[in-house]
């Protein structure tokens, strides 16, 4: 499942902004169960620190850099695969040094939500709005929420994000390939969602009957 995963990230950034990424899936070692590092530039000596790969459409000298890097597992009744945290960093240097902003999920998070967004930046109102002992915390360090658990930013949404905002170039049809993408990733997370909640989707099933 893993590795299928793996590839079904490669064709959808081939698909929409990229040039012949090559996202891998790794298994990590000493590890109670299986659990697998997903993306770019893993390998039998590398098996934990997914690289960054240009953001281009052709061979011309990228723009943008994206770093992007899942770690997934079977969930409890080994049959789903769950992804238990996840980052996609946008950067302007291929030394990743530069960093616009990253998405981040981290399921075991308790200081602030799971799911949040970080921007790289200066904030005047930040400056003023930081209380004592936070004088000069920067901007970056602020976790935006961005739709929880189960309705976080999927890949798709920021391939979509970084063209719309013309922040990258993309492939002819790149909006059907990130609606499909997008509708399975919602379909799974219902999915994931109705199975954690089996009561609410049986007190909804006697609705629609009584309804009828």
């Amino acid at each position: 499942m893993a590795y299928d995963f793996a590839q079904e990230l490669s064709r959808t950034l081939n698909a929409t902004i990229c040039s012949n990424v090559r996202i891998k899936a790794v298994q990590r070692p000493l590890q109670s169960a299986p659990v697998f590092t997903v993306g770019s530039g893993l390998s039998h000596s590398n098996l934990t620190q997914p690289t960054g790969f240009p953001v281009r459409i052709d061979q011309k000298k990228p723009r943008l850099w994206m770093n992007l890097s899942y770690q997934v597992h079977l969930d409890d009744e080994l049959r789903y695969l769950t992804v238990h945290k996840s980052y996609c960093g946008i950067f302007s240097d291929e030394d990743l040094e530069t960093c616009l902003c990253h998405f981040d999920y981290e399921r075991e998070k308790d200081k602030y939500t799971a799911a949040h967004l970080q921007v790289h930046g200066e904030s005047e109102a930040l400056d003023a709005l930081n209380r004592a002992g936070d004088e000069r915390r920067p901007l970056e360090k602020l976790h935006f929420p961005v739709g929880g658990r189960r309705y976080r930013p999927s890949l798709e949404d920021i391939i979509e994000f970084l063209i719309c905002e013309r922040l990258t170039d993309a492939r002819e049809g790149w909006q059907q390939v990130v609606e499909q993408g997008r509708d399975k990733f919602q379909r799974n997370q219902l999915r994931a969602a109705m199975r954690r909640n089996t009561a609410i989707v049986d007190e909804f099933m006697r609705e629609q009957t009584g309804k009828g």
